[in-house]
């Protein structure tokens, strides 16, 4: 008959156990000074889980939630200067640290995206305004304008159709409003194939009106003198 026999624990596993951490606590974690990455708040089985604060080597800030060591749920991610000044890059929701669902995203050049993102890159519906004050919104993919979408120069110029890959694809129709006309047509890698032009209603009012070679007004004076 077989005799049950009590399996002991190894003592070292039973210790290391013993002293993962767990709970509201806080840890430098870095073997190297001063280059030192910094983690305060809540632990799980000797990961960061719950609500925490990161400030690593390279100066990068993170508040928000973890789980399982990776930033996950709602944070704020944030680059400090070497003034002391701190600027936010992305604040939102997050999966497995990545930025994932509804968030906005601060960029160095100065543009600045409010959206969804899927595993860090903006995908769904999005809005961009960027720093030379053209802004798009619409429907975004893989990082790139992609889908039916509005983009603003900015000069005021609208274009109000298909993007594919972040360029013009499809129909589309483009408001120079600099010289009061629409461009409606279809467009293949920025290029327009072909297209009809409008003058809009307020044409006149425009900064630039396109001048015609002869004007309708010039060319009836024209014929009636020559009668």
């Amino acid at each position: 008959m077989p005799i049950s026999k009590t399996i002991k624990t190894n003592r070292i596993t039973a210790r290391d156990k013993l002293s993962d951490r767990n709970g509201w606590r806080h840890s430098i974690y870095s073997p190297s000074a001063p280059a030192k990455d910094y983690y305060k708040g809540q632990w799980k089985d000797d990961k960061k889980e719950g609500k925490g604060t990161e400030f690593t080597r390279y100066n990068w800030l993170y508040e928000g939630d973890w789980l399982n060591g990776l930033k996950h749920g709602y944070g704020t991610l944030s680059r400090t200067a070497k003034d002391g000044t701190t600027f936010k890059s992305y604040t939102g929701n997050w999966l497995h640290g990545m930025k994932h669902g509804f968030g906005g995203h601060w960029y160095q050049n100065g543009d600045y995206y409010e959206g969804t993102f899927q595993k860090n890159k903006k995908h769904g519906f999005g809005h961009m305004s960027y720093g030379t004050k053209a802004f798009y919104r619409g429907m975004w993919m893989d990082d790139y304008p992609h889908g039916k979408g509005v983009l603003n120069q900015a000069n005021g110029n609208t274009y109000d159709g298909q993007f594919f890959n972040g360029k013009k694809q499809g129909y589309g129709v483009f408001y120079h409003f600099d010289t009061g006309q629409l461009q409606e047509g279809v467009w293949d890698n920025d290029i327009c194939l072909t297209s009809t032009m409008k003058d809009i209603c307020w044409r006149q009012s425009a900064i630039h009106p396109t001048p015609y070679p002869i004007p309708i007004v010039s060319l009836y004076f024209f014929l009636s003198s020559h009668k």
